[in-house]
C-alpha cells in the first residue's frame, strides 16, 4: 500500500468507513476464522482511528505478524503499520524497531525511510531523541529479533 507518507501520522479514517470494515470483520469472525485481507484492512483502520483504536489494530496486526507464515508483501505491510501505530501513540522506540526491522529487509524501501526520518522528527520535536538513543538498547534487540525472524520467513 502505497501512500503519502508526509501525513501518515495524521490521516484519519472516516468513521463511516471504519464501521464498514468493522462489519465485514465481525461478520467473518461470526463465520469463523477472519481472512487475513479482512484482518488488515480493519487493522489498518483502526490505526488511523482513535488512540483505543489504534491499541487495537496493533494487536490485530501483531496476531497476523505471529500468523504469517511466509515473507511476502503482506508481511511488510504488517511491520510497517505496526512502526505506524506506535508512533501514533507516541511508542516511538518500538516504531524505530519496527521500522529499523524493515529497512534490514529492504534498504532502499523509500516508504520505510521516509517514516523513519518522520519519527525521528517527532521525537525531536517532542525532546525524546536523545533519550531514544540513550536507552535504544531495548529497540535494538527487539529490532534485531524481528529482522532474525523477517529473515528467516524469506
Amino acid at each position: 500500500m502505497l501512500m503519502d507518507c508526509d501525513n501518515v501520522l495524521d490521516e484519519r479514517i472516516d468513521p463511516y468507513e471504519l464501521e464498514r470494515l468493522r462489519d465485514q470483520y465481525e461478520t467473518q469472525v461470526r463465520r469463523g476464522q477472519p481472512s487475513h485481507l479482512a484482518k488488515f484492512s480493519f487493522a489498518h483502520g483502526l490505526i488511523k482511528s482513535t488512540k483505543d483504536d489504534v491499541h487495537q489494530g496493533i494487536a490485530i496486526l501483531e496476531q497476523l505478524l505471529r500468523e504469517n507464515d511466509r515473507a511476502d508483501i503482506a508481511m511488510r505491510d504488517y511491520i510497517y503499520y505496526l512502526a505506524v501505530g506506535h508512533a501514533r501513540i507516541k511508542d516511538y522506540d518500538r516504531a524505530l524497531a519496527y521500522i529499523e526491522t524493515l529497512l534490514h529487509a529492504e534498504a532502499t524501501n523509500r516508504q520505510a525511510i521516509t517514516l523513519r526520518e518522520i519519527i525521528e522528527k517527532k521525537m525531536r520535536n517532542d525532546g525524546l531523541l536523545g533519550a531514544a538513543i540513550l536507552g535504544g538498547g531495548g529497540a535494538i534487540l527487539v529490532g534485531s529479533l524481528l529482522a532474525l525472524v523477517f529473515a528467516g520467513r524469506k
